[in-house]
């Protein structure tokens, strides 16, 4: 399908979401560089926005930048050296544990608790409820799409109340260690509503879970697909590269929403002020005009700016911590378990904005 709008529709009117689809590379990087045009801000077009959605997702600049430089200067504070050592050791003892089975389910059983283990050291907090926090992403993640399933919109926006809580306790605990305690300890953050504050750590935890968890285990599906290529990174190790490449062929994101804030003319098609627009990550990610035999997973391709972690004002603020959590995860399973193979058929989440898998049954590990 994404194939057929890029050749077909570029810049697609989809009727039942009353919005337009674009799916080129060129389109969608655009639309992502210019924010005065396609806003992620809805205010930009005139429409209210509670003050619960504001946060550095849905800020233009320039409030965007003051947000995003407290948040940042917090997070290269981040001593990113301990945090490898003790993710790595989280992802030994996760496959340790599984040691001897014939076979077992590499999501729950792997990837989501080593993304999570990730993402609570990140933010300091190592004995975060993961059973609560991780069913309040899910439900986030479901509220995306509320535009295709409306019945997701309210548990979803339960589920962003319940983790500002959770955050707010945190903050009021005083950590002195992680992405809390660094930013409490900020000078600049001051200048920042505890709101603002709030509403950003929670998309910033909800970012860091939810999509490294998908991106690590199609990671693993698409390897396991093609079995040369797994056996290529156990020859050549888990490179940048090649995690940037897995990232373009088989990233969790497959859209973001913004807002026209004028009128705009995109591939022969008037685009009014107010009207909603879909850029279509993913299909940019498969565009052959940018990225040749782009189905193929090459490990090498070079180069390869992908927008599997957006671009601009807006690209992932925790990318580095998905590409390190990808790495570990990689290197672990390629050390444990060199033979791992499919066992069963993957089960995908019926989402469409964030892809994942809800299932991933494997075998290989040695008893």
């Amino acid at each position: 399908m994404y194939h057929h709008l890029r050749s077909a529709d570029p810049v697609h009117w989809y009727e039942p979401l009353n919005a337009w689809v674009i799916s080129g590379y060129e389109d969608c990087l655009l639309a992502l560089r210019r924010t005065e045009i396609f806003s992620s801000d809805l205010r930009a077009a005139g429409i209210d926005v509670p003050d619960n959605l504001l946060s550095i997702q849905t800020l233009n600049p320039p409030e965007h930048g003051n947000v995003h430089r407290v948040l940042m200067d917090a997070y290269r504070r981040q001593d990113f050296s301990a945090i490898r050592a003790r993710l790595e050791d989280r992802a030994d003892q996760l496959l340790r544990g599984l040691s001897g089975r014939s076979r077992f389910e590499l999501v729950t059983d792997f990837t989501a608790p080593l993304a999570f283990a990730a993402v609570a050291d990140l933010f300091g907090v190592p004995d975060a409820d993961e059973k609560n926090i991780v069913a309040w992403s899910e439900a986030i993640v479901a509220a995306m799409d509320s535009g295709l399933t409306p019945e997701a919109a309210a548990p979803g926006t339960l589920a962003r109340d319940n983790l500002s809580a959770v955050i707010s306790s945190w903050l009021d605990q005083k950590p002195q260690n992680g992405l809390l305690g660094n930013l409490l300890r900020a000078e600049s953050a001051s200048a920042i509503s505890r709101d603002m504050v709030l509403n950003t750590l929670r998309a910033t935890l909800h970012a860091g879970y939810a999509p490294t968890s998908r991106f690590v285990a199609a990671s693993v599906l698409s390897l396991l697909r093609t079995p040369d290529k797994w056996q290529e990174l156990l020859t050549a190790g888990v490179s940048e590269t090649a995690t940037k490449e897995l990232l373009r062929h088989s990233g969790p994101v497959q859209a973001v929403a913004r807002v026209c804030a004028s009128d705009y003319e995109l591939g022969g098609r008037l685009l009014r002020r107010g009207s909603d627009v879909i850029v279509l990550i993913a299909a940019a990610n498969r565009d052959p005009r940018q990225f040749p035999n782009p189905d193929e997973l090459d490990l090498k391709r070079s180069p390869n700016h992908n927008l599997g972690f957006g671009w601009g004002a807006h690209a992932c603020a925790g990318a580095s911590l998905a590409r390190l959590t990808c790495a570990v995860a990689l290197t672990a399973l390629l050390r444990h378990a060199p033979d791992l193979q499919l066992a069963g058929e993957p089960v995908h989440w019926r989402h469409a904005t964030l892809r994942g898998l809800q299932k991933l049954p494997v075998s290989g590990m040695p008893v």
